[in-house]
């Protein structure tokens, strides 16, 4: 119950990538999130396979790193690869990012971070009608998607094409065997374009 929380609250937090494209401008905004794709790859392969990549083998520095996988460990899904999360996240935020003007990808980034954050807290605490086509989801955690998505837009958009988004963009943040942190941003963001 804890771990969904701190997972959560992570995610959530990921609105402040936002500030990347407000500081650093659209393209400079863009590498930095790439980048940071990229370092939580090699992490993750490093993590996964630690053993095979450890050259230097120093006590002091091997516990370190034994109390920092303990902690990285309570917040990841298993049978993922470590960081997966954080990797789609910003490759998410990188191609909205490179693919739209910045406040289509500032609005989509934060729909993202926040819409599918609270969605899924709901959804695992008081989900209790799971969703015909995703049992994995619930029509709780879908209507806060809706709700969050749709108030959220409406920051950037007109409230009918606020309205149409949101119920798009929810219907396709229930799909099964997708990755969200890719098909929200990118959803939203080519409706918010194409609208």
């Amino acid at each position: 119950m804890e771990l969904e929380i701190k997972r959560q609250t992570i995610h959530a937090l990921g609105v402040f990538t936002i500030l990347l494209i407000q500081i650093f401008e659209k393209w400079y905004g863009a590498l930095i999130m790439l980048l940071i794709s990229i370092i939580f790859l090699i992490l993750g392969e490093y993590r996964k396979n630690k053993e095979k990549y450890k050259l230097l083998k120093i006590k002091p520095l091997d516990e370190f790193e034994d109390i920092l996988e303990d902690e990285f460990k309570t917040y990841e899904r298993k049978k993922e690869l470590p960081f997966n999360g954080a990797i789609m996240f910003y490759l998410g935020c990188f191609i909205v990012t490179v693919l739209f003007q910045p406040y289509i990808a500032i609005a989509s980034i934060t729909v993202l971070a926040l819409s599918d954050s609270l969605s899924t807290l709901i959804g695992h605490f008081l989900g209790k009608h799971k969703l015909f086509i995703n049992k994995k989801k619930s029509w709780e955690g879908s209507i806060i998607f809706f709700v969050t998505t749709f108030m959220i837009l409406l920051f950037f958009v007109y409230p009918i094409k606020a309205l149409i988004i949101a119920i798009l963009v929810t219907f396709i943040e229930m799909l099964p065997k997708v990755d969200d942190n890719l098909t929200i941003p990118i959803t939203t963001g080519f409706l918010i374009w194409l609208i």
